[in-house]
């Protein structure tokens, strides 16, 4: 869990702006993109658990 939280340390407003644009996409065209909101949950998991450690740090560069 640690992850998860390092990774909303560092992105909140990353993710705060993809629900926002996300909402006004489903207002200004239609209704089909509120779908994309519970989609948003997994590739943050996926972010966090890839590039934040067990202490929510994060991880030191691995491609070098």
């Amino acid at each position: 869990m640690k992850q998860l939280r390092g990774l909303w340390r560092d992105t909140w407003w990353l993710w705060i702006g993809f629900v926002l644009v996300t909402i006004g996409f489903s207002f200004l065209i239609g209704k089909y993109f509120l779908l994309l909101l519970p989609c948003l949950p997994i590739p943050l998991v996926y972010f966090a658990f890839n590039r934040y450690d067990e202490n929510g740090d994060e991880k030191a560069d691995l491609g070098s």
